[in-house]
C-alpha cells in the first residue's frame, strides 16, 4: 500500500469511526433575525484545512474573499483573518515556535494553546459581536452510478473502465463556515460541497493525489458561496 493510499485510508476510518452531528437543514442555531440585529461586526479566522488536502495559500484567499464579500453585502463589517493570523504568529515566536526542534514536527498541544490564546487576545483587543471560521473538511457521502451529490453540491466521479450501475461510499471535501459568539456558542454553521477526492477504477475506488485538489477556481468559490448563502 502507498504511503498516500495509507494515509487516506487512516482519515476515512477516522471519519468512519468518529461520531458527526446531524447537519441541520437550517444553518441558524439562533433566530435569525436575532443574529442579524445582534451580531454587526464578525472577525475571521485564517482559513484551515486538513492537512491531507495540502490546501495551497491561494485557495484560502478565494475562500476568505467570497465569504468576506457575502458578509459585507449583507450588511456586516468584517475584521479580517489577517489581524488574528498576526496575533497568532506573534504568540508563535513568544513560545519558541511550535514545531519540534527534533522532529520539524508541529507540536499539536503546543499549537493548540496557541490558538486559543489567540483567540482569547483577539476578543481583547477588537471590537466584535461574533467570530467566523472557516474550514476544509473531509467527509465521506454515498455514491450512485458514478454521481454524488452533497452539501448542495453534484459532481460526477472520475473513473478508468466502462460507466456502471456501481454503489459505494466516497470521500469528499466541503467548506464549512462556522460563526460563534464570545462564549464559543455556534450561532450559524453551513456547509458546501467542494470536490470528490477519490475517483473509481473498474470495481475499486482509490484517492486521487493531493495535486487534483483544488484546480477549478470556480468550484472553490462556489463551495464558499454556499456555504454563506443563508447569511
Amino acid at each position: 500500500m502507498t504511503r498516500l493510499l495509507a494515509a487516506f485510508v487512516g482519515w476515512c476510518l477516522l471519519l468512519t469511526g468518529a461520531a458527526v452531528p446531524a447537519k441541520d437543514d437550517d444553518p441558524y442555531r439562533i433566530d435569525k433575525r436575532t443574529f442579524r440585529k445582534e451580531y454587526k461586526t464578525i472577525a475571521l479566522a485564517p482559513v484551515d484545512a486538513e492537512p491531507y488536502l495540502e490546501m495551497p495559500d491561494s485557495v484560502a484567499v478565494m475562500i476568505e474573499q467570497e465569504v468576506t464579500a457575502r458578509l459585507q453585502k449583507r450588511g456586516y463589517t468584517v475584521i479580517p483573518s489577517s489581524v488574528l493570523a498576526g496575533i497568532r504568529k506573534t504568540m508563535e515566536a513568544q513560545v519558541g515556535g511550535i514545531e519540534d526542534p527534533e522532529t520539524g514536527k508541529v507540536d499539536y498541544a503546543k499549537s493548540q494553546a496557541v490558538r486559543a490564546h489567540a483567540f482569547r487576545e483577539l476578543w481583547f483587543r477588537q471590537q466584535f459581536d461574533a467570530l467566523a471560521t472557516m474550514n476544509v473538511s473531509i467527509t465521506t457521502v454515498p455514491m450512485e452510478s458514478d454521481r454524488v451529490e452533497w452539501d448542495g453540491t453534484k459532481r460526477r466521479i472520475e473513473r478508468d473502465g466502462r460507466s456502471k450501475k456501481y454503489s459505494a461510499t466516497i470521500a469528499v471535501s466541503s467548506v464549512t463556515v462556522a460563526i460563534y459568539d464570545s462564549a464559543n456558542k455556534p450561532l450559524y454553521v453551513a456547509y458546501g460541497g467542494l470536490e470528490p477526492l477519490m475517483y473509481r477504477s473498474d470495481e475499486q475506488l482509490l484517492p486521487l493525489s493531493p495535486d487534483k485538489f483544488f484546480s477549478d477556481e470556480k468550484i472553490i468559490r462556489e463551495a464558499a458561496q454556499i456555504a454563506v448563502a443563508e447569511i
